[in-house]
């Protein structure tokens, strides 16, 4: 004997008119669910006791084919679905039932009127498309199912105020009421006709602009012009060129990361490569947390010139990262000249940056004949300067020169390759 099934939550509900039909139909019928599937063939029976349950509102065609199984008045099934539908929108809240109400003086675009007109339809208990036909129909209008199916499913909007309108009568919408539809579809037309004129005129000016860079008589740029463009860019191309305003696949000279960009946007100097600011922040994440000392690895000497020096904007060109550090001073540079420190900063860049890479430490450094007591504050100006943003500083005090009659400027670079493991890049 089987399990008995849970009681209707509101058997005097549509919903619940609706559950106890097709309960008495079953029963009626002598058939369990699994019998029931099988006559159904393609409904299981989890599905079919759902229906019945009457918490929740089923699929009409389920619904149908519950009935059809049972022997019972299909027509009659649909009828109280219908009811039971509309009652479900019912059952909504005063707000929640304004906000689900279709609103076309809000929709932006031909895809979301054709989303109003599908809750419009299901508000009028979602009628079969050969119903829709027939009443429009019926009032001297032409709709086809075929159209109908489409507006709803978003395929295609009402191509006139014709089709609107008789889609209109079909979901058996007042005459008052459907002007603001009209309205709606009126401005979107014209919405739709200067998006197409915006577009013609963009394309012109576009085509105006690569007969300007163009290398080829017919106002064309060849592969190879578009190739020297995209390097002197800073990017590399992964693919053939293809068009002017096509995207194009590249590589960024700079971190090494690919993306799509298109050549119009590179010659009017809009293109950017979206990784770069990203690992510029790692690095300097990575920094500040290497003054941090966390393993404890660095003497105290190694954290005061650390601290003492300001990171630059890295580079990640291929595999090999560079990091250049800007030292103030000759005591600075003499302790980080040291690679003892490198192990700890390739530590910390790992678990920032988030690919392979060898490590390239670049100690930069510059000295002029100035007094002391102007360029005690030089490396902090300079980084200001260009626009730096700056590693927490330690100002030492001015070194004690001698006299030079011309200037001293020197750049060291401390190379140390670090090999990258295979998993590194987590």
């Amino acid at each position: 004997m089987g399990r008995p099934e849970k009681p209707i939550p509101d058997p005097v509900s549509p919903l619940g008119t609706l559950a106890v039909a097709l309960r008495i139909g079953r029963r009626s019928a002598g058939l369990s669910y699994a019998e029931l599937s099988e006559r159904t063939r393609s409904i299981s029976p989890g599905t079919l006791q759902r229906a019945a349950s009457g918490a929740f509102l089923p699929r009409r065609d389920v619904a149908q084919a519950f009935a059809r199984a049972c022997g019972m008045d299909v027509d009659e099934i649909t009828r109280l679905w219908h009811a039971a539908h509309r009652g479900s929108l019912g059952r909504r809240s005063a707000d929640r039932s304004r906000d689900a109400e279709p609103r076309p003086d809000l929709v932006q675009d031909m895809r979301g009127l054709c989303t109003a007109l599908k809750v419009l339809r299901e508000a009028n208990g979602a009628p079969s498309f050969r119903m829709m036909e027939r009443r429009a129909r019926a009032t001297g209008r032409e709709l086809s199912r075929s159209t109908a199916a489409r507006v709803v499913t978003g395929k295609q909007a009402p191509a006139s105020t014709d089709c609107l309108e008789a889609f209109l009568v079909a979901c058996q919408v007042a005459p008052r009421d459907r002007t603001v539809w009209f309205d709606a579809w009126l401005r979107l037309q014209r919405h739709a006709v200067n998006a197409r004129q915006e577009a013609d005129r963009r394309r012109e000016e576009l085509a105006q602009l690569e007969s300007v860079v163009a290398d080829t008589s017919r106002g064309r740029v060849s592969q190879e012009a578009a190739v020297r463009m995209l390097r002197r860019a800073g990017f590399d191309a992964q693919e053939r060129y293809r068009h002017f305003d096509a995207p194009w696949s590249v590589e960024c000279v700079q971190c090494g990361s690919t993306f799509r960009l298109r050549l119009s946007d590179v010659v009017l100097t809009r293109a950017t490569c979206p990784d770069c600011p990203k690992l510029i922040e790692h690095v300097r994440e990575a920094w500040a947390e290497l003054l941090t000392n966390p393993s404890g690895s660095l003497s105290r000497q190694l954290v005061r010139a650390l601290r003492a020096a300001t990171v630059l904007p890295a580079r990640l060109q291929r595999d090999h990262l560079d990091v250049p550090v800007f030292v103030a001073d000759r005591t600075t540079l003499r302790t980080l000249q040291s690679p003892a420190w490198h192990p700890a900063l390739e530590e910390a860049l790992r678990r920032h940056v988030r690919r392979p890479f060898y490590l390239d430490v670049l100690l930069v450094h510059d000295y002029d004949t100035m007094p002391a007591s102007r360029n005690g504050n030089r490396h902090l100006r300079l980084a200001k300067g260009a626009g730096l943003v700056d590693s927490p500083l330690e100002i030492s005090p001015p070194v004690k020169r001698r006299d030079a009659t011309s200037a001293d400027a020197a750049r060291v670079a401390t190379t140390r390759p670090l090999k990258p493991t295979s998993n590194s890049g987590a």
